[in-house]
């Protein structure tokens, strides 16, 4: 895409916050300067709303909640309009692909192709999903009936991250809206134009006004104040560990509101000398570990390799890499863009040098072609045998880096795998049936991938265990997630 149609790009972003059904116009003294991190363009400011501007967004959540416009209802009639809703998405799907990948640096062809497609599949599935959820009865006798139903927590907040933005707004507004509930969002600050598009894309599928509002920001000022708000009754949160346990803190020192966290994670890919196509576990791990320049919280950061088979297998994982080479993001030929800021791109670049200060010499993967030089990109790097307690194998770097660790017994395996903080994706390769369940129900994850990674379905639940999260994403079970049960008592006659 060239400079100039950038620019008129720049010019059509929404960046005002978006309450109760219009987009509201704040002081210049709130808006935060921004870059796209492709040849440093200016983008819109973004406004730094503060307790002032949350507390009007979640008062106008909650009025259209207490006037029960919305969680009255019929369900037929709220998908309808969640069914409109992601129809008036696809319609956009070009211009939504444009500003997240002038916003966050990833590959433009990974938007059209993927992201935005599959959390247009999201909202479909939730919204053909919610009335196969049902309340429940029970009659333990002739004379009592119990009832148990699922009604809306009230007000819930999202707080999302910015390396799939519409896929996790969809994972949380969908499910959150079609239960009934009214929502405010808190996107990330580097990756909030589309979310603020699709909230008035909402209003125009016929969503009632307040029911769906957005405030934008740091995390440390909208983020926290949405988060302590005491008419908020439901906190949903993606990001960092570290930021999650903040999450809690807040719901608990607030009000005890119910909280859902989808944090980091470290993922083990465990390779066995029982697995026998070799070359197509380094192609799934290449695609895995470097797709979005490692810009994914489930990605297989660690390899975890039998030592008789590790020589064989690095040869092939080296030339798989190549084709995740990073380039610009607007070429619709390239497979992976840029680091999704400065920030990010020296954080990276730090974990890197220090493990080359400590003698640690990576393996750098170079492409047919040059990287660019204007913007934040990084090669697919791979760290072999890694100290297991170091920072490389116990942080998580989101980035293209991938760490080695080698074992002779598969029990050695596990114990690698497990030795983290994170728990929510691990993989194990092997064609031994026994030994693939052996490991499955061994392995501290909350999903387990065996001879495969990444698969991925809206039926299936997506979250972790240990400090990778509290809950669940996508499925059955997400619906629940954003409802409180009631049981109600009747006497018979």
């Amino acid at each position: 895409m060239e400079t100039a149609v950038n620019i008129q790009l720049i010019d059509s972003i929404e960046n005002r916050p978006y309450i109760n059904g219009q987009y509201c116009s704040l002081s210049d003294s709130l808006l935060l300067s921004k870059k796209s991190p492709l040849r440093q363009l200016q983008l819109k400011p973004l406004f730094d709303c503060t307790a002032c501007e949350v507390d009007e967004a979640v008062n106008a959540a909650n009025a259209s909640y207490l006037s029960r416009v919305w969680c009255d209802k019929p369900v037929r009639e709220r998908k309808q309009i969640i069914f409109a809703w992601a129809d008036i998405i696809e319609a956009n799907l070009t211009y939504l692909a444009q500003l997240d990948t002038l916003e966050t640096g990833r590959a433009y062809r990974n938007f059209i192709e993927d992201s935005i497609p599959k959390a247009i599949s999201v909202v479909r599935w939730f919204a053909e999903a919610v009335d196969k959820v049902h309340d429940e009865s029970y009659q333990p006798n002739s004379q009592e009936l119990a009832l148990v139903a699922r009604e809306p927590l009230g007000v819930v907040a999202a707080i999302l991250p910015w390396n799939d933005p519409l896929v996790v707004a969809a994972w949380k507004i969908a499910p959150a809206l079609l239960m009934g509930n009214s929502v405010v969002i808190k996107p990330a600050e580097e990756a909030s134009y589309s979310i603020l598009a699709i909230a008035a894309m909402a209003t125009s599928a016929g969503l009632p006004d307040g029911v769906l509002n957005v405030v934008t920001g740091r995390g440390e000022v909208t983020g926290e104040a949405l988060a302590r708000h005491p008419k908020v009754r439901g906190l949903f949160f993606t990001g960092s560990s570290a930021v999650g346990k903040k999450m809690l803190f807040y719901a608990g020192e607030s009000n005890m509101k119910k909280i859902g966290l989808e944090c980091g994670g470290k993922s083990p890919f465990i390779l066995t000398r029982n697995y026998a196509n070799l070359p197509h576990a380094a192609e799934v791990l290449a695609k895995n570990i470097f797709y979005n320049q490692g810009q994914i919280c489930s990605s297989p950061s660690r390899l975890i390799i039998d030592k008789e088979i590790k020589k064989s297998f690095l040869s092939l994982l080296y030339r798989a890499a190549k084709i995740y080479v990073p380039a610009d993001p607007f070429n619709p030929q390239t497979t992976v863009g840029s680091i999704v800021s400065q920030e990010q791109y020296q954080r990276i670049q730090g974990f890197i040098q220090r493990a080359k200060q400590a003698g640690i010499e990576p393996v750098v993967i170079e492409g047919d072609a040059a990287i660019p030089t204007n913007g934040y990109y990084i090669a697919p790097t791979i760290f072999d045998e890694v100290t297991p307690d170091s920072e490389l194998a116990q942080q998580e770097i989101f980035g293209p880096v991938l760490i080695i660790h080698s074992y002779e017994h598969i029990e050695e395996a596990l114990h690698l795998a497990n030795n983290t903080h994170y728990g929510l994706a691990a993989s194990v390769w092997t064609n031994d049936i026994n030994e693939a369940f052996f490991c499955s129900r061994r392995l501290e994850a909350g999903m387990v991938h065996v001879n495969s990674y990444g698969d991925d379905d809206n039926a299936v639940p997506f979250g972790g265990v240990k400090e990778s999260g509290i809950g669940k994403d996508k499925s059955l079970h997400a619906l629940n997630e954003y409802c409180e049960l009631k049981t109600t008592w009747i006497k018979l006659n």
